[in-house]
């Protein structure tokens, strides 16, 4: 399947330069853009996310634009429940579940887009746009949040204690590097000085990011102990539902 979407992608790439080589006018237009991004993981549950950057978009035809839009962006999505067994250290603590875990990754991402119209909208102030494309995914950083759950060892056994709020740095637990497609529907909307564009996209990557990669995979802590982090493994990947809005500065 993931083979078919990157020769896809590739080919999309080579239709485009070849266009690009034609004798028409073009135009390059330089802006700003924001969204709001829902994330998820191939399994139950959504995280909330935001993107920011910068664009240049090349027209090659009235109804034919090629942009790319550097931008700093916030993906991730919800694991599942999973818990650590520390009974084998011979300390108070049995084992560390942890409960709604999210991840957040901090990423630099570089999409690379086609934006289709009509050439009957070329004049119009208002343009409907279909966006197909793809991206290329930096991850700087990933960070999971969750609940903690304590159980402790003895006789009778001590209640169990959940503490809230807990973070941790687990950016070798995932890719740094991710291949995504895009598709999506957006409208222009043309005035005297620069042009503003709303548009909805989704955004499917196809690289499997989940490093830990079996359900009793190890785990280091950081004493060195190898700890087995059960339900954490299989395949994962990602997708976006994003709302964006973009507007020109500059026109070349």
């Amino acid at each position: 399947m993931f083979n078919k979407i990157t020769r896809y992608t590739l080919a999309t790439m080579l239709a485009i330069l070849g266009a690009a080589s034609l004798p028409v006018s073009a135009q390059i237009s330089v802006g700003a853009k924001l969204g709001a991004n829902l994330n998820q993981f191939s399994q139950p549950g959504t995280t909330i996310g935001f993107s920011a950057g910068a664009f240049a978009s090349y027209r090659i035809t009235s109804f034919l634009n090629v942009k790319v839009e550097p931008q700093y962006t916030l993906q991730g999505g919800a694991r599942q429940t999973y818990y650590r067994d520390y009974s084998s250290l011979g300390g108070n603590v049995s084992s560390v579940e942890f409960i709604n875990p999210n991840i957040t990754m901090h990423n630099i991402e570089v999409p690379l887009l086609v934006e289709l119209t009509l050439p009957e909208f070329a004049e119009e102030n208002v343009i409907p746009k279909l966006i197909v494309g793809g991206s290329y995914t930096f991850m700087a950083q990933a960070i999971e949040s969750r609940t903690e759950r304590f159980i402790f060892t003895g006789t009778p056994t001590p209640p169990a204690v959940d503490v809230g709020y807990q973070h941790e740095d687990v950016t070798d637990n995932y890719t740094r590097n991710q291949f995504s497609a895009i598709v999506g529907l957006g409208v222009m909307f043309k005035t005297d000085k620069r042009d503003f564009q709303f548009d909805i996209r989704y955004r499917q990557g196809f690289s499997q990011v989940n490093l830990i990669k079996f359900p009793d995979a190890i785990q280091k802590t950081s004493s060195s102990s190898s700890i087995p982090a059960n339900g954490v493994g299989g395949n994962l990947f990602t997708s976006t539902l994003s709302f964006n809005f973009s507007m020109t500065i500059f026109n070349f």
